[in-house]
C-alpha cells in the first residue's frame, strides 16, 4: 500500500508559489497516526503552509503543530483519551455524557497537558487555522477561526463533540457571529463550482449567518469529514491530506441505508441514523474530488502502510504506540520524496534547523510514490 499519494495535474506543477493547505482528518484516538507524522515535520523544521483546517481530533493535531510542542498530541492520546474520567459508557445510560469534554480540554489549561496557546498565535501568525464544526440545528458545517485562547478551546471542543457521546454538543458564545467563516465574503470567492457542498455552510454566504450563535454544535466530521473542496475554494492549489484511515476506505456502507430503511419505516427515525447517513454522504463527495481533481491543484494524502490499530475510542496503549511510530515514519518518508519538502519551503517555521542536501524531483501528473514500511522505524 502506498503510504503518499499523489495527484497532480500539470498545470499545479507548473505554478510556482500555490497557496499550500494541510488537512488533518479526524478519526478519535487513530489522530495519533497524525501527532506522529506531524511530529516528524518538528524534528525538521517544516511547516510551509498557508492555510490549516482540521476537523475533530485533526484539529487538536494542528492546534498541538502550531504551538511546536513535540509529542504533546501523543500525551493527551495516550494519557486524557484514555483516562477512566474521560470515557465512561455507564454515564450514558443515566443521562450523562458518555465522554467528558469539559474535563478533558480543562486539564489543557495546565500541567503537563497544557496546550501553549501563546506559541501557536505566534506561530500560526497571518495564517488562517480553520476548525470543522457541524451546526445541531441546520446540520451544515462551518469552518470557524479563533480569535482568544478561551474561543480556541471551545473551538476544539465543539469539533470533537460526537453526538450522543457528547449530547448536547457545545453552545459557542456570541462572538460566533462576528467570526463565522461563512459571512466572510472570502468564503464565497474561488471554486464553488468544483463542489461547494450543501453541507457546508461557507457554500451559503452571510444569510445562513443569522442566528447561528444561540445554536450547538457538534463534531465536525459528521458535515466536513475530509475538507478538501474547502481548502481549495479558498484558494490552496496544493493540498496535504492526513488521513487516518486506510488507502482502500470505502465511505459508504450498504448496511447504514438498510439500517435506516428498517427503522425510519415506521416513522421514527432516531437522529444517530441521520448524522451517520450524512457523514458518509459528506465523506463521499470529498473523496470523489480527490479521485477528480480540478486541473489546477496537486492533492497529496498521506497514509499509513498498514491499517491502524488504533479505534475511534478505547484503544490499548501498545496499539497507540504502534500507530504513532507508524506516522512517525510516514512524515519522515514525505519529507524524503515531496518536492516542497526536498526543496526546504520553511518560511513559517522560525528554528533553526539542519537541513540536508537532497536531489530536487519532479512528480508526474498521476505517478505514484512507490511503497514503503511505515513501521520500519
Amino acid at each position: 500500500m502506498h503510504a503518499v499519494s499523489h495527484l497532480a495535474s500539470k498545470y499545479a506543477q507548473s505554478n510556482a508559489s500555490p497557496q499550500v493547505a494541510l488537512i488533518a482528518e479526524g478519526g478519535g484516538q487513530r489522530g495519533i497516526f497524525t501527532a506522529g507524522v506531524l511530529d516528524s515535520w518538528l524534528d525538521d523544521g517544516f511547516d510551509p503552509f498557508d492555510l490549516f483546517i482540521g476537523t475533530s481530533a485533526g484539529s487538536q493535531n494542528l492546534s498541538s503543530f502550531l504551538a511546536r510542542q513535540k509529542g504533546y498530541a501523543k500525551r493527551l492520546i495516550r494519557g486524557l483519551s484514555r483516562h477512566k474520567r474521560f470515557y465512561r459508557l455507564g454515564r450514558g445510560l443515566v443521562g450523562g455524557n458518555v465522554v467528558d469534554l469539559d474535563w478533558y480540554f480543562e486539564q489543557t489549561r495546565q500541567g503537563m497537558f497544557k496546550l501553549d496557546l501563546n506559541a501557536a498565535t505566534a506561530s500560526l501568525g497571518h495564517r488562517q487555522l480553520l476548525i470543522t464544526t457541524t451546526n445541531a440545528s441546520d446540520r451544515k458545517g462551518y469552518f470557524l477561526s479563533p480569535s482568544s485562547k478561551s474561543q480556541w478551546r471551545e473551538l476544539l471542543k465543539a469539533s470533537s463533540a460526537l453526538p450522543f457521546l457528547y449530547k448536547q454538543g457545545v453552545k459557542l458564545t456570541p462572538w460566533l457571529n462576528d467570526n463565522a467563516c461563512n459571512s466572510d465574503k472570502a468564503c464565497n470567492n474561488g471554486a464553488a463550482e468544483h463542489g461547494a457542498s450543501d453541507n457546508s455552510a461557507s457554500a451559503h454566504g452571510a444569510a445562513s449567518n443569522e442566528g447561528i450563535g444561540s445554536d450547538f454544535y457538534l463534531d465536525g466530521g459528521l458535515a466536513a469529514p475530509l475538507p478538501v473542496r474547502e481548502a481549495y475554494r479558498r484558494g490552496a492549489r496544493k493540498i496535504v491530506v492526513i488521513r487516518t484511515v486506510s488507502e482502500d476506505f470505502q465511505a459508504q456502507s450498504a448496511w447504514v441505508h438498510k439500517l435506516k430503511s428498517w427503522i425510519c419505516v415506521s416513522g421514527f427515525c432516531p437522529k444517530t441514523i441521520d448524522y451517520l447517513v450524512q457523514h458518509e454522504q459528506a465523506y463521499q463527495d470529498e473523496l470523489d474530488f480527490i479521485a477528480n481533481p480540478p486541473e489546477d491543484v496537486e492533492i497529496v494524502q498521506i497514509f499509513a502502510a498498514e491499517n491502524l490499530q488504533s479505534k475511534l475510542l478505547g484503544s490499548t496503549d501498545a496499539d497507540l504506540r504502534h500507530d504513532y511510530h507508524a506516522g512517525i515514519s510516514a512524515g519522515k518518508q514525505f519529507l524524503t520524496q515531496d518536492p516542497m519538502a526536498l526543496t526546504q519551503m520553511n518560511a513559517y517555521f522560525h528554528t533553526q534547523v539542519q537541513t540536508n542536501a537532497h536531489t530536487q524531483t519532479h512528480i508526474q501528473a498521476n505517478s505514484q510514490i512507490q511503497p514503503f514500511s511505515a513501521l520500519s522505524a
